[in-house]
């Protein structure tokens, strides 16, 4: 349990002045805080000396702290209490004393004693201490400073302390033997702050229950309104001390024990007063005495220099001589109440007294307690010590005996030590602030020099920088001259101001500074101009964005000045103020773009021409005919007609209109401009036919070189199409070389939806008959036939007419001949077998070629010995395609689809015909690149029948087939993995059409719909740990599994994003054709249910982390392949 507190700091009004630690005896107990210093209760030993301190500077940052507040709330509450009154009253209080304690029972107090009384018993105890043969010498502890100071720092005298109380807790003592008054709490009342600390020492044992001071009690009294002058003089409820009322002064001990006749010399009672003198010099020195055996008898030792009289709590103002005149006086009325004068009667004074003390056996006796442990302080290791020394500048001997004692410790070691032990910092040594100031001022120098330096080279980059800014300045302004833009400026007074560029004078041809923009571009219109104006004095003196953004758009965008067609562009400029605006203006010339625009537009209007005409040659051939016949012929047949004349206008403009329309069809730009005008003036000469003659009709058509006005549009068609397109007039002659350059020139010119709409159109001129790509094959079969000695029927073709362009199946076709090859060679019997199977001795071989809308079909099939399953899957393991567990859990349907392998052939020996099993792998890997599949139907002895399902050529313009599709998915799946997850992918450069039970999907994967130019689904699935690596690669931050699990769903839709969208960059104009839904996440379940019937593409792709895969599905396709 630590000590009670009796010094009180308020932190605010603490100014860190230090003189609190100077005055302290003890001086650890101070702790300096950055807000104020504070004290540690354990080891302050209650002297006060740092409240006349701070109280001599004028901060008041210090008080003391008694028990008065518990007093007053016990007065208050009923409590019967006594007060114990300090000897120090009567120079406290003086003449009104008895005032006092007549305010003291007013108050509520019950009774008032003497403590000078219990200073008589004190000394008395002291002489038989002597008497007994106690331990020399017994230093008096009337001062709880002096016992608290032995205690826990010179613990050594702890043995020599009086073995009885201070007067205060003696006449306690005999007070609490009184039956009147043992049922009393007893307070003491006096000027010291230590007191608290006797009072509450459990070797008190709790006797006097509480400490209260002149200046909490002089507080109250002034509260209270109780003026001392004003009342009646009272006694106290004890017999009055003689001498004993000296005791609150240094000698009072001394000149109280030579009352009782003891004969001792005055070095043997020697009388010490004041912190200086008693903590640092006079005890210290009585250990020594002690120990050399040369002590005094009894020690008269008070803290307070001048004794109890003016202890830290008293509140008078008294001179040194008036304190002791004070005493003086008392004394002389004290001796001569009790007519003690005479050194025999003084001696004799209350013999009876003690007498009756003695025989009551009351215990008076008062241990102490070792508190040296409060002080603990850590000594420092050598090392932390000459660290602290170098923190605190101090590096020298003579440095660290400075001891200017302006930390108020007095010595420099003790400085340091409170460093060590964080009871005050370096800032509080002298010394170390002259040194940082010293330091401080070496840096402020060289800061100087360095700022000095700085300014200077500052100066040389302004140099530097204005050249930068002129040289820029110029080059802006050589940029904005230079840059076939007009810039121009003007604030409210809409006055251009000064700096504009050189391309506003050639727009305007003339100096415009000073000039409003409204006068330059409407010179001629006022209307317009105050217009303009009036806009423009709104815009600028708006600061609402709202009204701006519907005042500009009614400025003029365009405007013809001298011929030339200028744009232009306007941007409101806000400075910081918000209070000066400008308006700066662009001007444009966009003359020649116009003209450029206008070129292309009609060179794109001749291509769609072209492309109209190519197409609908016959009629274009047939209305070029027509109007021939019409200029030459039926025109002039009609005027000269024996019709009226308004009959013969009607029918001439119903030709006319009939000829704008065919032309319009065929877009024949310049004929059906000059039709329309002619048109309208048919139109008004109708609305006055009533006034004209014939001969007005015929000078108005003649008026019309209508047979030439075919011409343009002609010229163009031979620049493009060549003179040979005309040559024969009932046939269309155009080489493929010049449908491929109108191709290209349409793809450059025309937007991709016009692209859609005509290129298919164009490549439909070079379309066959698919039948066309087969028409070898029937002789190739007989002579195959006959050279192998089989008999066989002339084979059988049975097609649909169906379009197409060779180019795209001319490759498939052609490796056919394995197809009818295997059929002849490996399927056909000999005849003699086919009569011993009842079969025809002729075989047959039958080819059909059949569509839907999306598809073409093409089965050939035979009447031979069908494929043998056993023989497939026996030369399987043997050529080792397949391991025997692999084989034994195929179906037979799946043996069947090994005969496309490379590498497999059911021959034993190879010859010029077949043999090296490579020729139904080129049939599949050509179907692929198309984008079909196909299906393998056998019976033994029944034959064989191979279906091929071919994708139809797109309307489209697009026309790519899925391996066109998948390379560039997987080549950006691949850099994709590379750059964002630093993954290795692999994959076989091959991939195949899998049946929907054959789609290997992984733990998370998405799909994405693409609709439009393309009906398809993109699907990309991976094993989670390849998706996680891009989930920590993908996300800023370091994640936690749930994290990374959260944004899963998340990152596997933006990466399905990604490389779907770089896919198709591949495709230029494609991105414009297809809508991308929003990616999904699946199972593979819902896979299955959805795509049950479909065309599927997958590539299986591998990672150091796991497995991924891309897949391509065309949903509902034209064959169920699940059958």
């Amino acid at each position: 349990m630590g000590l009670p507190e009796v010094i009180r700091v308020d932190k605010t009004k603490c100014q860190h002045c230090l003189a609190c630690i100077l005055v302290c005896p003890v001086k650890l107990c101070n702790i300096v805080e950055p807000d104020g210093i504070t004290v540690k209760a354990d080891l302050c030993i209650g002297c006060g000396e740092c409240i006349h301190a701070c109280r001599e500077k004028g901060h008041d940052a210090r008080s003391g702290i008694d028990d008065f507040p518990e007093f007053l709330q016990d007065l208050h509450s009923g409590v019967p209490l006594g007060i114990m009154l300090a000897p120090a009253a009567a120079v406290n209080y003086a003449n009104l004393l008895p005032q006092v304690l007549t305010a003291l029972r007013k108050i509520g107090v019950s009774n008032v004693f003497d403590v000078s009384f219990g200073a008589e018993i004190t000394t008395y105890l002291y002489l038989q201490a002597l008497q007994s043969g106690v331990k020399l010498p017994i230093i008096a502890q009337p001062c709880p400073a002096i016992v608290s100071f032995i205690e826990i720092y010179q613990t050594e005298l702890i043995p020599y302390l009086a073995p009885t109380h201070s007067p205060a807790l003696d006449v306690a003592i005999w007070l609490k033997s009184q039956p009147e008054f043992k049922h009393l709490r007893l307070a003491f009342l006096g000027p010291c702050l230590a007191k608290r600390r006797e009072v509450h020492d459990p070797n008190t044992k709790g006797v006097v229950n509480y400490s209260i001071t002149f200046e909490s009690l002089d507080k109250y009294f002034l509260e209270q309104n109780i003026n001392l002058s004003e009342l009646q003089p009272s006694s106290f409820d004890t017999p009055e001390a003689e001498r004993a009322v000296v005791y609150s002064q240094p000698g009072g001990l001394t000149e109280t024990f030579n009352r009782f006749g003891v004969k001792v010399k005055q070095s043997d009672i020697p009388r010490v007063e004041g912190p200086q003198e008693v903590y640092l010099k006079y005890l210290p020195e009585l250990i020594e005495d002690i120990k050399h055996g040369n002590a005094p008898i009894l020690v008269d030792i008070l803290s307070c220099q001048h004794g109890c009289n003016v202890g830290p709590a008293s509140t008078h103002h008294r001179t040194h001589f008036q304190v002791a005149k004070a005493i003086e006086e008392r004394k002389e009325n004290q001796i001569a109440k009790h007519d003690s004068i005479s050194d025999q009667k003084a001696k004799t004074l209350f013999k009876d007294f003690f007498t009756w003390l003695d025989s009551e056996n009351l215990d008076f006796s008062r241990t102490y307690s070792d508190k040296s442990s409060n002080k603990i302080l850590r000594e420092p290791a050598l090392a932390e010590e000459e660290q602290t020394w170098k923190l605190m500048h101090k590096l020298s001997t003579e440095e660290r005996k400075i001891n200017c004692a302006s930390c108020g410790y007095g010595n420099c070691r003790s400085m340091m030590l409170a460093i060590v032990n964080g009871l005050n910092h370096l800032e509080s040594c002298k010394y170390y602030l002259f040194k940082e100031n010293e330091h401080n001022l070496h840096n402020l120098e060289a800061q100087t020099l360095e700022i000095e330096e700085a300014r200077d080279e500052i100066a040389a980059w302004n140099e530097v920088l204005e050249e930068t800014v002129a040289r820029r300045t110029q080059s802006i302004s050589n940029l904005l001259n230079n840059a076939g833009q007009g810039f121009l400026s003007f604030g409210l007074d809409l006055r251009i101001h000064d700096e504009y560029s050189t391309e506003c004078t050639r727009i305007f041809a003339k100096d415009i500074h000073g000039l409003k923009l409204s006068g330059l571009l409407f010179p001629e219109d006022e209307e317009q101009i105050k217009f303009i104006d009036t806009l423009f004095a709104k815009i600028l003196n708006t600061q609402d964005e709202s009204l701006l953004e519907l005042y500009i758009p009614l400025l003029p965008s365009e405007v013809v000045v001298d011929s030339k067609l200028i744009r232009i562009d306007y941007k409101v400029i806000n400075f910081s103020n918000n209070r000066d605006r400008l308006c700066m203006v662009i001007l444009t010339d966009i003359s020649d773009q116009r003209s450029l625009e206008s070129q292309i537009e009609k060179e794109r209007n001749l291509l769609k021409m072209v492309v109209e005409v190519v197409v609908n040659f016959n009629d274009f051939i047939q209305s070029v005919r027509d109007f021939q016949n019409f200029c030459e012929v039926r025109l002039e047949e009609i005027i000269n007609s024996p019709k009226t004349l308004e009959s013969k206008v009607t029918e001439i403009y119903r030709h006319i209109h009939t000829f704008k329309g065919n032309f319009s069809q065929l877009g024949l730009i310049s004929v059906i401009e000059n039709l329309h005008d002619l048109e309208s003036q048919i139109f008004h000469l109708k609305k006055n036919i009533g006034s004209k003659s014939l001969d007005d009709l015929k000078e108005f058509f003649a008026g019309f070189l209508i047979f030439s006005w075919l011409e343009k549009d002609m010229a163009g068609l031979r620049d493009i199409l060549g003179e040979d397109f005309f040559s024969q007039e009932d046939e269309l002659i155009i080489s493929k070389q010049k449908l491929v350059e109108i191709e290209k020139k349409i793809s450059m010119l025309l937007t991709p939806g016009e692209c859609k709409m005509l290129i298919p159109e164009l490549r439909k001129l070079c379309h066959r008959p698919f039948d066309t790509l087969l028409k070898s094959y029937p002789e190739y079969v007989s002579n195959l036939a006959e050279r192998l000695d089989k008999l066989i029927y002339p084979v059988v073709l049975d097609a649909e007419i169906i379009l197409v362009n060779p180019d795209l199946y001319i490759d498939f076709t052609k490796t056919l001949v394995h197809v009818f090859r295997n059929a002849v060679d490996h399927g056909l019997e000999s005849p003699d077998e086919r009569l011993e199977n009842g079969k025809d001795e002729y075989g047959k071989i039958i080819c059909q070629l059949t569509s839907t809308e999306k598809q073409i079909i093409l089965t050939i099939k035979d009447d031979g010995r069908g494929i043998d399953t056993e023989i497939i899957r026996s030369k399987v393991v043997e050529d080792g395609i397949r391991s025997v567990e692999e084989v034994e859990r195929l179906t037979d349907d799946e043996t069947v689809q090994l005969i496309f392998a490379d590498g497999l052939s059911t021959k034993e020996e190879v010859n010029e015909l077949s043999g090296r099993g490579v020729g139904l792998a080129a049939v599949l890997d050509e179907l692929t690149k198309l984008g079909g599949f196909l299906r393998v139907k056998t019976e033994i002895n029944k034959g064989t029948e191979f279906s091929f399902s071919l994708p139809k050529e797109t309307d489209g313009l697009w026309g790519v087939s899925i391996a066109e599709l998948m390379q560039p998915l997987i080549d950006t799946t691949c850099k994709f993995f590379r750059e964002q997850a630093n993954l290795t992918v692999n994959y076989q450069d091959n991939f195949r059409i899998y049946e929907p039970k054959k789609l290997d999907l992984y733990k998370v994967t998405a799909i994405i719909n693409i609709r439009g130019a393309l009906d398809i689904a993109f699907i990309l699935s991976f094993d989670e740990p390849v998706l996680l690596e891009i989930v920590r690669n993908f996300v800023i931050g370091e994640l936690t599994s749930e994290e990374e699990n959260q944004y899963m769903e998340d990152v596997l839709a933006e990466v399905t994003n990604i490389i779907l969208g770089n896919s198709l960059k591949e495709f230029p104009g494609l991105e414009e054709l297809v809508i991308i839904d929003t990616p999904i996440s699946i199972s593979s379940d819902e896979v299955l249910v959805k795509y049950l019937k479909a065309q599927i593409w997958i590539c299986k792709m591998q990672t150091e982390l796991g497995n991924l895969s891309l897949s391509l599905v065309i949903p509902e396709g034209i064959t169920d392949i699940s059958e």
